[in-house]
């Protein structure tokens, strides 16, 4: 028998190459457990890619941007057809951001890039999904001079201190696998002073996959994990947990998933 609990995994990536054998299945049982997905673009291709699938299910729903990975192909030309994809029916500008710690693009393309993909979200009146890692001020810095901002900060994994810093640039905060591993005491103790109506939850699909599932491939169906240790956490029933960030979720990117 089907959930009759409504979730919403605000951040996958169901084009890639890990999902190539099992994916139109996969989406399937999405829908028969009513999950929700916001399939989030890499680049150019993945954004095409995620456009293209959220176009033939109703539950499944498009980001389109450039993750800082990926900064060094950012372009004028790139940032054109990045707006042409966004227009598309695209829900959100993502995955965006700052990473110092793989550097895979060199740091002046990550932040021009950045600050290029925050001004489409302004000008298209789209939230903006956002990647940090290790990016020290300048991710807050590029923020504060670009905001506001409204958009969630995706696989957050800090402590409270870094929580609060999110909640005051006004963003919500999205709580993935992480949440369950034994070490991960700081975030625990961080989502505990998140307002519920800030709160999203994510897989980040395929990768980071919750407790039990570590080393193996992570997919959208396992965020009642995350909802799971989200609700123990807090306190209240997985119904209450689920429906709220389910219209969390939907609010922000102004959808409504239909099964």
């Amino acid at each position: 028998m089907a959930s009759r609990l409504r979730l919403f995994d605000t951040h996958a990536h169901l084009d890639f190459p890990q999902f190539d054998r099992d994916r139109e299945g996969l989406i399937a049982e999405l829908r028969a457990q009513r999950v929700a997905v916001i399939n989030a673009g890499f680049d150019l291709t993945t954004s095409r890619a995620a456009l293209e699938l959220a176009g033939r299910h109703q539950h499944v729903f498009a980001a389109c941007g450039f993750h800082p990975h990926e900064a060094k192909a950012f372009s004028p030309q790139a940032r054109e057809a990045l707006e042409g994809l966004l227009r598309r029916g695209a829900v959100a500008v993502g995955e965006i951001g700052l990473d110092y710690y793989r550097d895979l693009s060199p740091r002046e393309a990550q932040l021009s890039a950045f600050r290029a993909q925050l001004r489409l979200a302004r000008k298209l009146d789209l939230p903006v999904i956002l990647h940090y890692r290790e990016a020290g001020e300048d991710f807050f810095r590029v923020l504060a001079e670009e905001g506001p901002v409204r958009g969630v900060w995706h696989a957050f994994s800090g402590d409270a201190a870094l929580a609060r810093r999110a909640l005051a640039l006004g963003l919500h905060l999205g709580i993935g696998g992480p949440l369950t591993y034994r070490k991960n005491e700081p975030l625990r103790q961080a989502v505990k002073l998140v307002p519920l109506s800030r709160l999203l939850i994510e897989t980040d699909a395929p990768f980071l996959p919750p407790e039990p599932f570590r080393g193996k491939r992570n997919d959208p169906l396992k965020v009642r994990l995350v909802a799971l240790k989200l609700a123990e956490l807090l306190g209240l029933p997985l119904e209450e947990l689920a429906e709220a960030t389910f219209e969390n979720a939907c609010r922000l990117f102004g959808v409504r998933p239909e099964w």
